[in-house]
């Protein structure tokens, strides 16, 4: 559902380092993850149901989440997901599924009840500055995902997935960039693990 980060609603990009500590101002800049392109025909089976995905207290809203050293999470100021994290992720989890040509999935609201199921953690969603406040930091996204047999209420895998990107820049645009690169790189990874062990599971 989504091409490289799309900037909503800014009202102008910011030029100097982004401030992690919140304080008034202008409407903050809106940012969304980029669209996924799908296959034109997509797979009618096996079709996996993808709940939302579980996420710390932290990150259960839209805020663009930092980490500095070992002082725990703080948000910038002047910049919002379109959506909360669970939200996002799990529309791009689905489409990560979907990309791979090989699968299909469902929501819980669509009232479908394959016998496949995706549980996902979303454990990371964040910016590390590792190099100090003022170079360019690291986008880190860590999905921990599960493969459920829903019928026989199984097990079928389970894998953590990890990736990091550096921003270009400690600037919001490219700040943002970053975490949609590392979301879309573990994605990817998680999307062909999920095919390769549903077509294992299929064919026992």
């Amino acid at each position: 559902m989504r091409g490289y980060i799309t900037v909503l609603a800014a009202s102008i990009m910011l030029a100097s380092c982004i401030s992690v500590l919140p304080k008034p101002g202008p409407d903050p800049d809106i940012f969304r993850l980029s669209e996924i392109t799908l296959p034109e025909d997509l797979a009618a089976t096996p079709v996996v149901l993808v709940e939302l995905p579980r996420t710390p207290k932290a990150l259960r809203n839209n805020r663009i989440a930092v980490v500095q050293g070992e002082q725990g999470i703080a948000y910038t100021a002047g910049a919002r997901w379109a959506a909360p994290v669970p939200q996002i992720m799990a529309e791009l989890l689905g489409d990560s599924l979907l990309a791979t040509g090989r699968l299909n999935v469902v929501a819980p609201q669509e009232g479908v009840h394959p016998a496949f199921g995706m549980m996902a953690e979303i454990r990371h969603f964040e910016i590390v500055y590792d190099n100090g406040d003022e170079a360019a930091p690291l986008g880190r996204v860590t999905i921990r995902a599960k493969l459920i047999n829903r019928r026989s209420r199984t097990l079928i895998a389970q894998k953590q997935f990890n990736a990091t990107v550096r921003a270009r820049e400690n600037q919001l645009s490219a700040i943002a960039a970053a975490i949609d690169e590392a979301a879309h790189s573990a994605g990817r990874e998680l999307g062909e693990w999920a095919a390769d062990e549903l077509a294992k599971a299929e064919s026992d």
